[in-house]
């Protein structure tokens, strides 16, 4: 059982990756997609987040849980403007630091080696039949962590 209710976000659960240099027009392009509605053509941030709360709006009473994961501090003012605009909502950040104006905080040790290769195996397997990950593989993923 997950340990959030999927019954409150049915299909309204959403991951970003916000990594060191996010994009605040592609964020909100992806919300835009999400919920079927044409994407607009956005001149600035400021016009993406005037975008986005008319979007908002339109949804309004579809509970989100938005996942922003890699999160770096310098991005810290940009969560705080979703937190603003997604109020009936629930956004958890993933990061590498902490951030405590944001909320509560839940440290979590990193994980271990086999750990983090079955994870990586996991994800990395795009399709049922490709199970297997050559070591070779792994290895050169390995040097870039």
């Amino acid at each position: 059982m997950p340990w959030f209710h999927l019954g409150k976000f049915r299909e309204n659960i959403l991951f970003v990756t916000f990594s060191k240099t996010p994009n605040l027009k592609i964020i909100v392009e992806i919300l835009f997609e999400h919920y079927g509605y044409q994407v607009p053509d956005f001149q600035s941030d400021e016009e993406a987040v005037k975008r986005l709360g008319l979007l908002l709006r339109k949804i309004e009473g579809s509970s989100m849980l938005l996942f922003l994961d890699d999160v770096w501090p310098v991005s810290e003012a940009l969560v705080k403007k979703f937190q603003v605009l997604i109020l009936d909502s629930k956004i958890l950040v993933t990061t590498r630091v902490g951030f405590p104006r944001l909320g509560t905080q839940c440290i979590l040790k990193p994980l271990v080696h086999d750990d983090a290769i079955t994870l990586f195996r996991h994800y990395a397997s795009l399709e049922e039949s490709c199970s297997s990950i050559s070591e070779e593989v792994i290895q050169k993923v390995r040097t870039i962590w």
